[in-house]
């Protein structure tokens, strides 16, 4: 009798592993299925019936660069926060997760500051939106080859992780909306 319950225990145990594990592996492929079809979201792209496709291709590169960047230079040992702010430029605008809009070079040095200080590992960023139109009148600049005749627009996503050997601590989004103008015979800049 001793015996016959002993096995009965162990056949319970068996039977509740096996049921949590399939519980495991469900979620898990839940949340694959959720990265893939996060790997699909692409930015949604506007521009203007005339803008050409070299020129919303460009964009789309200049801000990837900048994006990557920023990555790079935050997730140094000893980042170079001034570098930073001064890559987005004076217009950038950053919404942090606390609701708080931020503008301007000191404002975004100080926020990616304290952001290393609260010891946020990795940034992440994701375009959502691009957009581009033509100046209704060119803006005429000396020499005459910086006239803008484009401007564009960037909406990305930010996430901010504190990532250590047992997983994602700290996970806060944001956005971030970045400019820029392409003057007559160049490429895209702040």
């Amino acid at each position: 009798m001793f015996t016959q319950q002993k096995l009965l225990f162990q056949f319970t145990k068996a039977i509740a592993l096996v049921i949590l594990l399939c519980f495991t592996f469900s979620y898990q492929a839940q949340g694959e299925k959720a990265v893939k079809e996060k790997a699909k979201d692409v930015a949604v792209i506007t521009a203007q019936p005339e803008i050409p496709e070299d020129l919303k291709e460009g964009f789309k590169e200049y801000i990837e660069e900048k994006l990557e960047t920023l990555v790079q230079e935050f997730e140094k040992p000893k980042p170079r926060f001034d570098k930073m702010a001064d890559l987005l430029g004076d217009n950038a605008v950053l919404a942090t997760p606390q609701g708080e809009r931020l503008q301007g070079r000191d404002s975004l040095e100080r926020f990616w500051r304290q952001e290393k200080v609260s010891r946020i590992t990795k940034v992440e960023f994701t375009q959502k939106i691009r957009y581009i139109s033509t100046v209704e009148e060119p803006i005429e600049l000396v020499p005459v080859d910086d006239t803008i005749v484009h401007v564009g627009y960037a909406i990305i996503e930010y996430r901010v992780k504190t990532v250590n050997g047992g997983g994602t601590l700290t996970n806060k989004t944001g956005t971030l909306t970045l400019n820029a103008r392409h003057p007559r015979e160049c490429v895209w800049r702040r």
